[in-house]
């Protein structure tokens, strides 16, 4: 929708609520209303689950972004190869996710030349980001991508905070709406 198309609806209703107009012209507007803010009341609640899967796109760019680095140096001659530092963003239960885990290699078996890899999930102990402390094991090829795709991560969850204090809202919102309506028709102003 367009800001000229919103400017019109806006300008429409604004009229409306001024006109001099008769009762069945003003019952037919205020079903009208209450329709529409149900509809976007449930539009806003929607979207918030589309808007949530864009920032899962958008955070596995960052991961994206750190496995290139990461493949880039991690060679055999890498020094403190391999990398123990890994992420993962993913949507679970309406919950978006960008966790850091520490990789723990064990060789198997011996002479074998192969690694089995534990991954132990690392707590987030910040609000939206993880203390930069909890990277102080990285290697120096491994801190500054690491430190930057978080600082990432912590934007995408306070904005991800924002959009799901937005679907609460609605969901209040919501049930705020169908109380006026039963005000409304106890009033009997829908009659």
């Amino acid at each position: 929708m367009t800001q000229q198309n919103i400017s019109r609806m806006a300008e429409a209703w604004r009229t409306i609520s001024r006109k001099q107009a008769t009762q069945a012209d003003r019952d037919n507007a205020t079903r009208m209303a209450l329709q529409q803010c149900g509809e976007y009341l449930i539009a806003i609640h929607d979207m918030a689950e589309i808007e949530q899967r864009r920032y899962e796109f958008l955070a596995n760019r960052l991961c994206d972004y750190f496995w290139q680095h990461n493949r880039a140096y991690r060679t055999k001659q890498t020094p403190g190869y391999p990398g123990h530092f890994g992420c993962r963003a993913r949507v679970r239960q309406f919950k978006l996710e960008c966790h850091w885990y520490y990789n723990q290699f064990i060789e198997q078996p011996k002479g074998s030349g192969k690694h089995k890899v534990l991954s132990h999930y690392l707590p987030r102990n910040g609000q939206f980001s993880y203390y930069k402390a909890t990277f102080t094991p990285a290697h120096d090829w491994e801190k500054p991508v690491i430190l930057a795709t978080e600082e990432g991560f912590a934007l995408i969850r306070q904005l991800n905070d924002q959009l799901m204090q937005m679907r609460r809202l609605s969901r209040s919102s919501q049930r705020l709406l169908g109380t006026l309506i039963q005000h409304l028709d106890e009033m009997e102003v829908l009659s």
